[in-house]
């Protein structure tokens, strides 16, 4: 197993914990009820866990995952009760739908920023601020860039102009090293320039644009994520 990936990633239940929630993510393609097994590979470790019937970690790691899973509530209840509070205010005026009626992309949104906020929280328990943010900026960087790069379908125009929306990730992750700080307010300001490029304000807002949630969370939260660690580090 690669050297890279934290111990508490490495263990047999959080790789086969892993593979249930990727597997569950690919079927629910087929039948949304084989989200179950994401939800089982997502939870079930953390329940056998506290039920004291799986014993794969040491105290340091146990209070790891409980301090990334509270973060995880914190975040996830201030999201619901943030959209709630904003979708009811606009419920019933004029050119908006009612929030029940997008309660299945409601919860993606939540369930993108648990999972986000569990995995930041844990990285940062291990590898500590300044190296986390780096890594995080290179991996969904180095994943954006893929992703636009493929999206232009052999275009290389379209390849191009789509691949500068890695550089809020890449620029600042190749400063990070030599010049964090500096590399906090890029990757901040990127963050700040996303939300607004993207129109992600909508989704306070408007139900219907909820369907852009998860990228809120995939795309300005690795960068909010890496720019807030990089200038609150102390100096390593």
């Amino acid at each position: 197993m690669p050297a890279i990936l934290p111990r508490f990633l490495r263990s047999p239940a959080t790789l086969i914990a892993s593979g249930l929630v990727l597997g569950g993510f690919l079927l629910a393609g087929l039948d949304w009820r084989f989200l179950l097994l994401a939800a089982a590979g997502a939870f079930g470790p953390g329940v056998l866990r506290e039920l004291g019937w799986l014993r794969d970690k040491d105290e340091l790691e146990l209070q790891a995952a409980r301090r990334a899973g509270y973060h995880a509530f914190l975040v996830g209840g201030l999201l619901t009760f943030t959209l709630a509070a904003f979708l009811r205010a606009g419920e019933g005026a004029a050119g908006t739908t009612a929030p029940r009626e997008h309660l299945s992309s409601l919860a993606d949104t939540v369930l993108a920023a648990m999972w986000f906020t569990w995995l930041v929280s844990s990285l940062l328990a291990y590898w500590g601020p300044r190296p986390t943010a780096r890594r995080l900026l290179w991996a969904f960087g180095a994943v954006w860039l893929a992703f636009n790069l493929l999206a232009g379908e052999g275009d290389w125009r379209v390849s191009a102009m789509q691949a500068l929306l890695a550089l809020p990730f890449l620029l600042p992750a190749a400063l990070a090293s030599r010049l964090p700080r500096a590399a906090g307010v890029l990757a901040l300001a990127g963050a700040v320039g996303c939300f607004l490029f993207f129109g992600l304000q909508d989704v306070f807002t408007e139900p219907r644009a909820l369907n852009r949630s998860v990228v809120l969370v995939l795309f300005v939260g690795p960068l909010l994520a890496a720019g807030l660690a990089l200038l609150g580090a102390h100096e390593e």
